[in-house]
């Protein structure tokens, strides 16, 4: 008999995860419990079951444990049944500092930790802004000033609304203008696209950084990070109901912060909003992407303090629904000899490189040496590959790092292709 998961839904039909214990689990579990504690299995089914609730966060009404048990006994006894979905009363808080709601003293507190190790993570990274790592990290992006302006602009009028309203009394004689409810109004997402190598994902990763620091004291910005098991494993209906999930946890765990922002991020953004016009397109992925554009308008009627940040190296394959939707279009292209100079001279201080050897490097990473085939370095090129081979080299051979090191690598290694090239 195939095992299967258990998916909890709210009380208003909303989906919320799906527990990492399976029911096969439960009830091999609750067999154990009978034979320790001498109890009949049905109320063996019913003590493990409710403990595993009551570990991930959960209450369950009577009701609804009793129909749950009653589903698993089946199971248990080599009966088939379709699935298992049990309706969640309410989710547990604490004052412990790791419940899901705000403490009264203002502090605002993580959501509850058991309850997402409990449910299917549907998040690869999570972090809490401000961050000294993110910091130093978003101080060394080089030649992406414009870009980053705009971001940040663009997350503070999204995600803090009432700074807009603030600005429109304090220039306009004590009244908001009506262009700031439309402003409020638009859909909270953001599509971040260019090349490979071009300080999308590093910026996406760490503007969460320097927009608590501008929010002020105290300020805290979080960001969640959707991975790849969004897309599910090809079964009907699945990848929508697991999207579905994963912006119903956001927006759970959005309005348990009490205001405290949240940064949705979602890298290859194409693998799941690609265009419907391509004629191979699979009905799980139209259906799935169908499912997106449903959640992106939902967080425009929430008014919920959370912006999706979408990357894509493949802009032309988002469907334009999606494009359309986009608060901000963010452009990144490969840096120009300007912004390589200064990521190459940022990145080593210490060799006082000469204007000629500084000259020499920008012509070895340009579209114009032979090498790079009309292609120019990436960022990326520059840090994880010309800097970190030259670096390499003096390291493995026990001497001190020189410019030398940097030319040498240069004239050895090639840009990486563009996309959609050989």
């Amino acid at each position: 008999m195939k095992d299967i998961s258990i998916q909890l839904t709210a009380a208003s039909g909303e989906p919320i995860g799906r527990l990492r214990t399976s029911a096969f689990e439960i009830i091999n579990k609750a067999e154990q419990e009978a034979r320790n504690r001498n109890l009949s299995k049905n109320s063996a089914l019913k003590t493990v079951f409710g403990e595993v609730l009551a570990e991930s966060g959960f209450n369950i009404s009577d009701k609804n444990l009793i129909e749950a048990v009653e589903s698993l006994d089946l199971l248990r006894r080599g009966k088939s049944i379709p699935s298992l979905q049990i309706t969640v009363k309410n989710i547990q808080t604490k004052g412990n500092g790791n419940g899901i709601n705000s403490s009264k003293n203002g502090k605002n507190n993580t959501m509850n930790a058991q309850t997402t190790t409990a449910l299917q993570s549907f998040f690869e990274i999570e972090k809490t802004y401000p961050d000294e790592n993110a910091h130093s990290w978003y101080k060394r992006l080089k030649g992406i000033d414009e870009q980053k302006e705009r971001l940040l602009l663009e997350l503070e009028m999204i995600l803090f609304p009432d700074l807009v309203e603030k600005w429109s009394r304090r220039n306009h004689g004590n009244q908001v203008l009506k262009i700031c409810e439309l402003q409020r109004n638009r859909i909270p997402l953001i599509l971040f696209q260019g090349d490979v190598g071009t300080g999308k994902t590093a910026l996406a990763e760490t503007i969460g950084d320097a927009l608590a620091r501008r929010a002020g004291k105290n300020a805290q910005v979080h960001l969640l990070k959707i991975n790849t098991q969004i897309r599910g494993s090809g079964l009907v209906g699945e990848m929508s109901d697991l999207i579905a999930q994963a912006f119903t946890q956001v927006e759970m765990r959005a309005s348990s912060l009490k205001g405290v922002p949240i940064l949705l991020l979602m890298d290859e953004a194409d693998a799941l909003a690609s265009s419907r016009d391509t004629s191979q397109m699979h009905h799980e992925d139209k259906a799935g992407l169908n499912t997106v554009l449903q959640r992106l308008d939902n967080l425009r009627l929430t008014k919920l303090p959370v912006a999706v940040m979408f990357i894509t190296n493949r802009p032309d394959a988002l469907d334009p629904a999606v494009r359309r939707r986009a608060a901000l279009n963010l452009h990144f292209e490969r840096p120009n000899d300007e912004a390589r100079s200064e990521i190459i001279q940022s990145s080593v201080p210490e060799l006082k490189l000469t204007v000629k050897q500084i000259e020499q490097l920008i012509h070895l990473t340009s579209e114009k040496h032979p090498k790079n085939k009309k292609i120019r370095f990436t960022a990326s090129d520059l840090t994880d590959r010309l800097l970190s081979g030259a670096f390499r080299r003096a390291y493995k051979e026990n001497r001190a790092f020189t410019a030398n090191d940097l030319l040498a690598e240069a004239e050895i290694i090639e840009s990486t292709p563009q996309i959609g090239t050989n």
